[in-house]
């Protein structure tokens, strides 16, 4: 894949020697910097728009300028994002509905290399709308440290602040999103989202909504995103009752009838129903502190979101 600049998906003719070190660079990093982007902005467009504005302002500049690449990269490329983040919250003032990150959907084995380093990060969907709480310089001192494992001193560096305000900044993001520990918590986490996909995924199947609803806390929320293109909650559903009811209604009219797969949503173990003639429906759970049930439930029909399903 070659950068595009300026519509052209070719590098600059002019010189050759910086054209292919820059292309070096753009493959090498690519999959690190579209992570970070979309880890802080939630929307895979997004990211992607803001590594290729990276890149064209590296062209300019000039490869043989970088002495450190990666460090370089990621500084411009958080910088970046937290500008672009400046104007989020009027875009979604005016959303119907909950807003939800966009999902990257992977439906069978094939190992891409982006979304490996989604996975391998450990920071699944769940996380990701929780993100969406923090403010932006937040949400960039966790992903750096949580995600990348940055030192405070290296996120200091790229965001211009002291060490200690980076450990503040970093502690009130952890309190809003939850913080669990890395090594031990992993196959917990990961057993637990697999038994609870496991039960969605046979009470959609059935039609029996009931030993699924079991594993809700009672003050289990559930967030549709349908962007105003389809029909879903505008608001959030409260509580494991209501839950149940609009599941249960909802299968009732025929809208979970379709092929149900199990997938990767954004690093995280998901499902995914594709249906005939309507638009898919993307499903993902968040787990209490201690694994043990269920306490948010978010489901994205928005089109413009479900566009990246890969095989």
């Amino acid at each position: 894949m070659h950068l595009r600049i300026g519509g052209d998906e070719t590098m600059p003719s002019e010189s050759n020697g910086m054209a292919l070190q820059i292309e070096e660079l753009y493959r090498e990093h690519k999959p690190l910097l579209i992570s970070i982007a979309y880890r802080m902005l939630g929307s895979m467009t997004e990211a992607e728009d803001a590594v290729q504005d990276v890149f064209v302002s590296v062209t300019k500049l000039g490869g043989n300028e970088i002495a450190y690449p990666k460090a370089y990269l990621v500084k411009m490329i958080t910088n970046r994002i937290l500008n672009m983040m400046k104007a989020a919250p009027r875009k979604r003032e005016h959303y119907p509905g909950p807003w939800l990150p966009e999902p990257v959907i992977e439906l069978g084995s094939k190992d891409d290399l982006q979304e490996h380093v989604l996975r391998r990060e450990r920071l699944g969907y769940a996380l990701l709308v929780l993100l969406q709480t923090c403010t932006p310089p937040e949400r960039a001192v966790f992903v750096l440290r949580e995600s990348l494992s940055y030192d405070y001193s290296d996120i200091a560096a790229m965001l211009n602040k002291s060490e200690a305000a980076c450990r503040k900044i970093y502690s009130r993001a952890a309190a809003k999103v939850g913080q669990r520990p890395r090594t031990e918590s992993e196959s917990a986490l990961d057993d637990s989202i697999e038994q609870f996909v496991q039960s969605f995924a046979q009470a959609i199947n059935t039609g029996r909504f009931e030993p699924f609803i079991r594993l809700l806390t009672e003050d289990a929320v559930m967030l549709s995103d349908g962007g105003g293109v389809v029909r879903a909650a505008l608001n959030p559903i409260y509580g494991r009752n209501r839950i149940a009811a609009f599941f249960v209604g909802i299968s009732g009219k025929g809208s979970l009838a379709g092929q149900l797969h199990h997938v990767w949503i954004s690093g995280q173990r998901g499902l995914i129903l594709l249906r005939e003639s309507r638009p898919p429906i993307a499903f993902t759970i968040e787990p209490d502190d201690d694994f043990s049930a269920i306490r948010a439930i978010y489901l994205v029909s928005n089109p413009e979101k479900l566009t990246r399903i890969t095989e």
